[in-house]
C-alpha cells in the first residue's frame, strides 16, 4: 500500500513539473506573439497611449496569470521536496536512534555480565572455602549435624513422652545451633549467593539464561543447605518468591529432606523444584489466570 502511494506521488510530482514547464513556455509564446504583433503595428498606433495601454492590459491579463500559476506550482513543488527531505531526515534520525539504542543495550548487557560473573566468582570462592574444610565438605558436615540435632530432639521428646513431631520453633532451634557453628563462612556464602540471585532476577533481560548458568555450579549439599536456610532460618519472602519463580531447588535431593521431615517440602510451591523454564512458564500462567 505504501509503495503504491509512493509511485502515485512520484507521478503527481512529474505532472506538476511538466505543467510548470508548459505554463512558462505558454507565457513566452503569448509574449512572443504579442511583440510580433506590436512590430507590425503602425507608428501611429504605437504612439497612441490608449492603444498601448490596451496592449499592456492584454499582455498582463494573459501572460501574468499563466506565470502566476507556474509560480504557485513551483511553490507547491518546493513544499513537496521540503516535506520529502524532512521525512528522510526523520528516517535517518530514527535509524540513528535505533543504532544508539542497540549500542546502549549492548553496553548495558556487558556491564551486567561483568557484575554477574564477578559475583559468580565470589560465590564459587566462598563455596570452595566451605567444601575444603579440615573436617571435610562443610555443606555435608553441616547437613549431617543438622540431621543429628533433629533426631536427638525427637528422641529426647519421645523419652519425655512428648510428640516426636517437631514444630517450626524446634526446627529453627536445631538449624540455628548448627548454623552458628559455621556462621563466619556460611553467612558470607549465603549473602554472596543471594546477591547473585537478586542481580539476575532484577537486572537481567533473560533471567532463565543466567539462572541456568548458576545451577550447574551448585552441589547437592549446597542446595540442601540453601533449602533449610530459607525454610527454617532466614524466611526471606522475596528470596522465596524468586526460588519458586525460577526453580532454584530443581537439584534438591528429596530423600535427604524427607529423612528429616517431608512436610517442609510443602512449604514451597512445586515450581521451586521444577526446571527453570517450566517453573517460569507455570508461574506466568498462574499470574495471567
Amino acid at each position: 500500500m505504501t509503495s503504491k502511494r509512493t509511485k502515485l506521488r512520484a507521478y503527481f510530482v512529474k505532472f506538476l513539473g511538466f505543467s510548470t514547464l508548459l505554463s512558462v513556455l505558454l507565457g513566452f509564446v503569448v509574449a512572443y506573439v504579442v511583440f510580433v504583433k506590436l512590430n507590425v503595428l503602425s507608428n501611429d498606433m504605437l504612439s497612441d497611449l490608449e492603444s498601448l495601454s490596451k496592449m499592456g492590459e492584454f499582455f498582463g491579463g494573459i501572460v501574468g496569470p499563466i506565470w502566476a500559476l507556474a509560480g504557485v506550482i513551483l511553490f507547491y513543488l518546493a513544499l513537496i521536496y521540503q516535506r520529502k527531505e524532512l521525512e528522510l531526515q526523520r528516517e535517518e534520525l530514527f535509524e540513528t536512534r535505533k543504532i544508539m539504542d542497540s549500542q546502549s543495550q549492548t553496553i548495558e548487557i556487558q556491564q551486567f555480565e561483568n557484575t554477574f560473573f564477578k559475583l559468580l566468582e565470589f560465590h564459587l570462592a566462598a563455596s570452595s572455602r566451605i567444601e575444603s574444610q579440615e573436617a571435610g565438605n562443610g555443606f555435608e558436615v553441616m547437613y549431617k549435624a543438622f540431621t543429628k540435632a533433629v533426631n536427638d530432639t525427637k528422641k529426647r521428646r519421645k523419652k519425655d513422652g512428648s510428640s516426636e513431631i517437631l514444630d517450626e520453633e524446634a526446627f529453627e532451634t536445631c538449624f540455628r545451633q548448627v548454623y552458628d557453628s559455621y556462621r563466619n563462612t556460611i553467612s558470607h556464602y549465603m549473602e554472596s549467593y543471594k546477591s547473585l540471585i537478586y542481580l539476575v532476577a532484577e537486572k537481567s533481560k533473560d533471567p532463565n539464561f543466567y539462572i541456568n548458568i548458576i545451577k550447574p555450579h551448585l552441589t547437592e549439599q549446597e542446595v540442601l543447605l540453601q533449602f533449610y536456610y530459607l525454610i527454617t532460618y532466614n524466611k526471606d519472602e522475596k528470596f522465596k518468591e524468586i526460588v519458586e519463580s525460577y526453580g532454584l531447588f530443581e537439584r534438591l535431593n528429596f530423600r535427604s529432606v524427607q529423612a528429616i521431615d517431608r512436610l517442609h517440602l510443602d512449604e514451597l510451591k512445586k515450581t521451586a523444584y521444577q526446571p527453570t523454564k517450566l517453573a517460569t512458564a507455570e508461574k506466568e500462567e498462574k499470574t495471567e489466570g
